[in-house]
């Protein structure tokens, strides 16, 4: 996890000259909070600069008219790289679309100016009291596969399970990101009065309450937020909304498990790139192999780093025909963890609407995910596998391009 500050550290505060918010004005309340005073700056050109080069405590940023521009969407991703710093949009006109923009680009205050000193002071407060609500960010974990039938989402909810189930206490959230199949909310057996759906509709409410009112908590102690039931009914979940939502689950949860969809749907996307490990989900088989390899080309190129992905290998049996050691090989790299198969359990879990741990304890999936868990606390990284495919037909195969 991320140590977050207690409070706003005393450290650089930059501001982009606004001619509603008087450089008295700001600096006067800073001190009154024992707060440095702002470094004033031209542009948000100019603040997105010096934002990436000092990571500052708190940046004030003006909105552009409408919300949309290259300059404020750079300002947005250049926040996105500084997690410590936190932003208040600043704009003298409080338009859907503005507040929606600057949503969108992390901010965590809005600010309609011209505005007086206790609402300033009060803005401020709000922003201390993001970093001092929790001490740590949670951990994302995506659960993905570009083939599906692999059991993605059973094993997204045994290791939600799994995970809220390792110490007491623990806050683990599962988020439905698919669009297609069962879904969790078929296979928990749940009837939320709100979704996903209902996010995608008020994207301009993204605040920890909305959010968490939007989820339901399951008696076996994990929260779960799950896909639109009508999805032609909502708006799509865009990347950035996506993103909003996963930033602020992790601030309230330790873990957040995500069942994302077979292909690159944005929200796919979104939990992809914010995630702390990626669980890479293939089988013993040429055609789930073929599409590791595929899927961990395409994550190269996208720039994530070797280590950011765990292998795992479902629903092992000894009958696979395909060696464990023979697809580390054609995959280059090794397999994290190995999940035995118990598809019958896992089917009457589902029929039941219960999670496998509960319904079968004694499964030998139950351990393979328990083998996971330890893998995913513990930063388990895998050593570099260098060796080369050999002459066989496995290895001719997967060395095709």
């Amino acid at each position: 996890m991320v140590t977050r500050p207690e409070s706003l550290p005393t450290a650089s505060v930059l501001a982009v000259r606004h001619a509603s918010l008087p450089a008295a004005q700001l600096d006067g309340v800073l001190e009154s909070l024992g707060l440095p005073a702002a470094t004033w700056l031209p542009d948000l050109a100019a603040l997105t600069r010096a934002m990436l080069g000092s990571a500052p405590s708190l940046v004030f940023a003006p909105v552009p008219d409408g919300g949309n521009s290259e300059t404020f969407a750079a300002f947005g991703d250049a926040l996105r790289r500084v997690p410590r710093t936190r932003a208040i949009a600043i704009s003298g006109e409080k338009d859907a679309d503005i507040v929606l923009a600057a949503m969108r680009a992390g901010a965590h205050e809005f600010l309609v100016l011209p505005t007086d000193d206790e609402a300033l002071r009060r803005a401020i407060g709000r922003v201390q009291q993001v970093g001092s609500a929790s001490e740590t960010l949670g951990r994302v974990y995506p659960v993905y596969s570009a083939k599906g039938g692999l059991g993605c989402s059973t094993l997204s909810l045994s290791l939600a399970w799994a995970l809220a189930h390792r110490r007491p206490g623990g806050r683990v959230a599962l988020v439905d990101f698919t669009t297609t199949g069962a879904g969790v909310r078929v296979m928990l057996d749940l009837a939320p009065v709100y979704d996903l759906g209902s996010i995608a509709n008020r994207t301009t409410a993204l605040d920890r309450e909305f959010v968490r009112s939007c989820m339901v908590s399951h008696p076996a102690g994990v929260e779960v937020l799950v896909a639109a039931e009508e999805l032609d009914a909502t708006e799509p979940l865009g990347a950035e909304t996506a993103t909003r939502v996963l930033e602020v689950l992790r601030q309230q949860f330790d873990h957040v498990v995500v069942d994302v969809d077979h292909h690159f749907a944005e929200q796919t996307i979104a939990a992809l790139d914010v995630a702390d490990r990626i669980l890479l989900v293939t089988q013993l088989d040429i055609s789930a192999l073929r599409s590791a390899q595929r899927t961990l080309g395409v994550f190269t190129r996208l720039g994530y780093a070797r280590d950011k992905v765990a292998l795992v290998a479902n629903r092992r049996t000894d009958r696979d025909r395909i060696a464990l050691e023979d697809a580390e090989r054609v995959l280059g790299r090794a397999i994290d963890v190995s999940v035995p198969n118990d598809y019958a359990s896992c089917a009457d879990a589902i029929t039941f609407g219960r999670f496998v741990q509960e319904h079968a304890p004694a499964s030998p999936m139950v351990d393979g995910v328990a083998a996971l868990v330890r893998t995913l606390t513990g930063d388990a990284a895998p050593a570099p596998t260098e060796s080369r495919a050999g002459g066989s037909r496995l290895a001719r195969l997967f060395a095709r391009r």
